[in-house]
C-alpha cells in the first residue's frame, strides 16, 4: 500500500480549472508534455457534455501541484450515476504528473473520487510505473498488455511512407486507390464544414453502426478549439461524398477524430483509400505523425509504436452498489457462454464484477491482439 501525503482538490468544471490554469500549464511545460493535447484542459472539458461530468482530481505536495488526473462521471439527466472513466481508449490523457509521482498521485486522486460519491472507476493509461498495488475497501482487477498504439511516424514522401508498411497493406493501398480513381473517385483536401456535415447526416443514416451524435458533437466542439480543424473526404463521380474525416493539427501532428464511409462501395475499402489519400496530404502540407483520437486503425495500427497499457478496474466492495454489480455479474455467468457477448448496458453495469476474460472487450486488449497478430504477418 502506497503511503499518501498529497493535498486533493476534486475539479468538477471550468470554473474549478480556472484557479490552477497556470500551474497546471506549468507542470505540463516542466514534463515536456505541452505537445500532448490530451492532457490540456481546455482540450478536456471541450471533450466534455451533459452525459460526461468531470470528476478530475488534482493534487498537491508541500504547496506545488504535482499531478493530476483527467476523470469523467456518467450522468443521466445531470445527475451522477457513480460510474466514471479516466484515460483515452488507446491510455492517453489519463495522469498529469512524473513517473516517480505516478503511483502516489494515482492512488490519492482515486481515494478523492471514491470519497465524492463514485463507485466504479475505470482507469485506462500507459504506467510508467507497473506495481500492483492495493486500496481498503475496494475491488481492483488489473488488465495489462502491449498494444499497437495510436500514434504513426510519417515520412519526408508518400512513397517513403508506403515503403515503411507492410508488402501487403503498401498493396492494398495502392490498388484500392487506382480502383477508385478509374471510377472517377477523387480525393477533396477541404470540406466546408457544412458539406461535411450534410455527408454525416447521410452516411450515417445508412449505415448499421452509427457514429454516435454525441461524439459527433464533441468532434465539432473540439475541431472549433483547434481553429476549425480539417475535414477531408472522398467524392464520386457524380459529385456526391462517399466517405468523409475530420481531425486537427497541432505543430506537425495531426489528431484524426472520426471518419464514415459508404457501405455501398464497401468492395473499394474506402476506409483505406481515404486514410492514404489524406496522409499523402498531410506529408505534403509539412505533417510528420498522425494521432488516431481514440485508438488505432486495423490497417494502420500495427505500424503505429507499440505501448504498455494497464486497464484498472475499482469498485467499492460493499454497498447497494456492490450488491447490484454483483447479482449482474453472476447472472451473465450462469446464461451468457463463453463466446456470447454481453449487452453494452450489462457490461457497464457490472464494471469491475464481470470476469477478466470478458473485461477484455471493454478495453484496448481485444482489438490489440488481431492487429498485433497482423502485423507479425505484414
Amino acid at each position: 500500500m502506497v503511503k499518501v501525503d498529497l493535498l486533493t482538490r476534486t475539479l468538477r468544471d471550468a470554473a474549478a480549472f480556472v484557479p490552477h490554469w497556470d500551474e497546471i500549464d506549468d507542470l505540463r511545460r516542466s514534463l515536456g508534455l505541452s505537445g500532448d493535447v490530451l492532457l490540456n484542459p481546455l482540450h478536456f472539458l471541450a471533450a466534455t457534455d451533459g452525459t460526461r461530468r468531470s470528476c478530475s482530481v488534482a493534487c498537491w505536495r508541500s504547496g506545488r501541484l504535482v499531478g493530476v488526473l483527467y476523470a469523467t462521471e456518467h450522468c443521466v439527466k445531470g445527475v451522477g450515476t457513480g460510474y466514471a472513466i479516466g484515460g483515452d481508449y488507446s491510455g492517453r490523457g489519463l495522469l498529469l504528473c512524473s513517473p516517480a509521482d505516478e503511483q502516489e498521485v494515482l492512488t490519492a486522486c482515486m481515494e478523492r473520487i471514491f470519497a465524492d460519491g463514485v463507485h466504479s472507476l475505470h482507469l485506462r493509461l500507459l504506467p510508467q510505473d507497473r506495481a500492483r498495488f492495493e486500496l481498503p475497501g475496494m475491488k481492483l482487477k488489473f488488465l495489462d498488455a502491449v498494444i499497437p498504439g495510436d500514434r504513426l511516424l510519417l515520412k519526408p514522401t508518400f512513397q517513403e511512407f508506403l515503403g515503411s508498411l507492410g508488402r501487403h497493406t503498401r498493396r492494398n493501398v495502392r490498388a484500392c486507390t487506382r480502383k477508385t480513381q478509374a471510377l472517377g473517385i477523387q480525393f477533396v483536401p477541404s470540406l466546408t464544414r457544412e458539406e461535411y456535415e450534410s455527408a454525416v447526416a447521410r452516411l450515417n443514416a445508412e449505415t448499421d453502426f452509427p457514429a454516435d451524435p454525441l461524439r459527433l458533437a464533441r468532434d465539432e466542439r473540439l475541431l472549433t478549439l483547434h481553429g476549425g480543424g480539417q475535414r477531408f473526404g472522398l467524392r464520386d463521380a457524380a459529385g456526391r461524398l462517399i466517405a468523409v474525416l475530420c481531425g486537427f493539427s497541432l505543430g506537425e501532428r495531426f489528431h484524426l477524430l472520426t471518419q464514415l464511409n459508404d457501405l455501398g462501395f464497401e468492395r473499394l475499402s474506402l476506409s483505406l483509400v481515404l486514410r492514404g489519400a489524406a496522409i499523402a496530404h498531410l506529408i505534403e502540407t509539412g505533417h510528420t505523425e498522425l494521432q488516431f483520437m481514440g485508438g488505432s486503425s486495423l490497417s494502420f495500427g500495427r505500424f503505429c509504436q507499440p505501448e504498455n497499457y494497464r486497464s484498472i478496474f475499482v469498485d467499492r466492495d460493499s454497498g447497494l452498489a456492490a450488491t447490484v454489480k454483483r447479482l449482474c455479474s453472476a447472472w451473465v455467468r450462469l446464461t451468457a457462454g463463453p463466446e456470447t457477448p454481453v449487452p453494452e448496458t450489462l457490461a457497464f453495469l457490472c464494471s469491475g464484477y464481470l470476469e477478466s476474460s470478458r473485461l477484455s472487450d471493454r478495453t484496448a486488449l481485444r482489438p490489440a491482439a488481431m492487429v498485433l497478430r497482423q502485423r507479425s504477418a505484414a
